[in-house]
């Protein structure tokens, strides 16, 4: 799932900025890639930890990590 997706639904997206302490419109400009917005490696790691791994860290940092391969 992408961040994007994940604050569609409002009550997870007020509980990842409660979590995070930062704004909304932090949080959409991360979400969007607006003006090239990505997260920091340590806010990386706090998305996936606080949506319970639904918002991978390699989904909004595919230049630091890798998605882990497919089982075959």
């Amino acid at each position: 799932m992408t961040l994007s997706d994940y604050i569609q639904d409002p009550d997870r997206r007020d509980a990842l900025l409660a979590a995070l302490g930062t704004s909304k419109i932090a949080l959409w400009q991360l979400a969007t890639g607006w003006r090239g917005k990505r997260p920091s490696t340590g806010r990386a790691i706090a998305i996936e930890q606080h949506t319970d791994g639904l918002v991978p860290r390699w989904g909004t940092r595919p230049d630091l990590w890798d998605a882990p391969a497919k089982a075959a």
